[in-house]
């Protein structure tokens, strides 16, 4: 038994180290199962940004139970005793878990009447995701399946955060904010960076789909930050899954180029959608003659004759709002 516990804990180890490519999840959740016996099992993510969870990997469990197992799962009492715990925590360490809405509505009707949970935690110990496991007999997941769990949460835990390899993501800028947007959606942390302030705004991920749609491999562009500006670069790149996704590489501006105010940039970015002066004003609530006044200004400072040649100067040194520079694109 000794042997199969190290075999199993250096296959898995190897196999979750290897996140670069699709299916390394599925691989370790059967490589586990040699272990631990479960006959159902769910890898889950927790996505920061969007504040859920997001599933890595499954088996045995129906799509509806994998979602339960998220967000509801955090939500209840029993994650409370996963949460005070060291470890990973097993049905039977907790006398009344066959009494509660989880296990009568979700895990029983699956016939499942043992289960073993344990909370994943990245490297500088912030909340990454958890691991459940499920069987139809009771008693299976006995204390060395509960420790070997516990001995592969850590390497476990690098399937819920995307990895840097420099074949696929280009270097990162001193003091850049970096994260990747994957096909769905989703939000994923890069390791050794924060992640961008604008994957908080909704209007920033609209903007993000749309160029994963396009053909595009890179835009540069501005986004505001509450009322600051930063600039910001996608560029499509491969996640761990090998699906396309975005490397969204964020740095604050602090001198704008120009000598450009906060409204002066706004200003141009209601230029470069062709906006007349009176559109600008209207969107913006603010009188034409104020507009007037700010197109003279923007044209003076980077010394342009037209408002064609500024956009065009604009877009060139990404100075365009993000969404603006998409569509020149």
């Amino acid at each position: 038994m000794a042997d199969l516990y190290t075999r199993v804990l250096v296959d898995v180890s190897y196999a979750a180290g290897s996140a670069g490519y699709s299916g390394a999840g599925d691989e370790v959740l059967t490589l586990l199962q040699q272990g631990t016996h479960h006959e159902a099992a769910a890898l889950l993510a927790w996505d920061r940004l969007l504040m859920r969870h997001r599933a890595i990997a499954s088996a045995g469990y129906r799509a509806e139970t994998v979602e339960q197992l998220g967000d509801r799962y955090v939500a209840s009492e029993e994650n409370r005793v996963v949460e005070a715990a060291s470890g990973p925590v097993r049905i039977d360490d907790v006398p009344w878990y066959r009494e509660t809405p989880m296990f009568l509505e979700v895990l029983a009707p699956e016939g499942f009447q043992d289960g073993m949970t344990t909370r994943l935690h990245r490297d500088d110990g912030s909340y990454a995701g958890m691991l459940h496991v499920s069987a139809a007999d009771r008693g299976t997941f006995d204390r060395q399946a509960q420790d070997l769990v516990a001995a592969l949460s850590t390497v476990m835990s690098r399937l819920t955060v995307v990895k840097r390899p420099l074949a696929l993501l280009p270097p990162a800028p001193d003091g850049a904010l970096v994260g990747v947007v994957d096909q769905f959606g989703g939000v994923n942390p890069v390791d050794g960076f924060h992640l961008p302030l604008a994957m908080a705004d909704q209007r920033f991920h609209a903007v993000v789909a749309r160029f994963l749609r396009s053909s595009s491999p890179a835009a540069v562009g501005l986004w505001p930050n509450g009322q600051r500006w930063a600039s910001v670069m996608l560029t499509r790149v491969v996640d761990q899954g090998l699906h396309e996704a975005t490397l969204v590489q964020e740095t604050r501006i602090e001198q704008i180029p120009y000598g450009l105010s906060n409204r002066e940039l706004d200003i141009l970015a209601g230029m470069a959608s062709g906006h007349t002066n009176r559109q600008i004003a209207t969107f913006r609530s603010i009188s034409v003659r104020t507009v007037t006044s700010h197109v003279e200004s923007i044209l003076r400072k980077m010394d342009t004759g037209s408002r064609a040649t500024a956009v065009v100067t604009a877009s060139r040194e990404g100075l365009l709002r993000l969404d603006c520079a998409q569509a020149m694109t």
